[in-house]
């Protein structure tokens, strides 16, 4: 997450070979410690944050790294945890985007600033996989 939030600040783009690696560590680690369960788990994760956030590719609100970013975020997790994940990534998404435009209010652009959206959603990652979000779901 780390490394992809790294590279979508700097570059503004997600490898696919960092997606495909990390999705299969993250499937590989549930099937490692869960068995089938686990890889069931994991898959279903993926699937719902691909069902969830493809909208919003489809609208071009995300980009496609955005969208597999956050099916590795599931794939690594479970539907419960991942819920959480995506609900504070988008909290964080909405700071960093009014940061965003208060700096281009000053200095004008011609085009909408592209946010990393890797940044906020690793972020939300990290903190809630270190059980350091409130629970604002009725999920367990």
């Amino acid at each position: 997450m780390v490394a992809a939030a790294a590279l979508d600040w700097r570059a503004r783009r997600i490898p696919n070979e960092l997606i495909g690696l990390g999705l299969v560590l993250g499937l590989g680690a549930q099937w490692w410690t869960g068995g089938v369960s686990g890889l069931g788990q994991g898959l279903a994760a993926a699937g719902v944050a691909l069902v969830l956030l493809l909208g919003l590719f489809a609208l071009r609100v995300l980009g496609g790294g955005d969208v597999k970013l956050a099916m590795l975020v599931g794939a690594w997790t479970h539907v419960p945890l991942l819920l959480h994940v995506l609900l504070f990534g988008a909290l964080f998404t909405g700071i960093i985007s009014a940061a965003f435009w208060c700096v281009h209010a000053i200095r004008p652009m011609q085009t909408a600033p592209r946010i990393p959206v890797a940044v906020p959603l690793a972020a939300a990652t990290i903190l809630a996989t270190a059980d350091l979000l409130p629970s604002l779901l009725p999920i367990s």
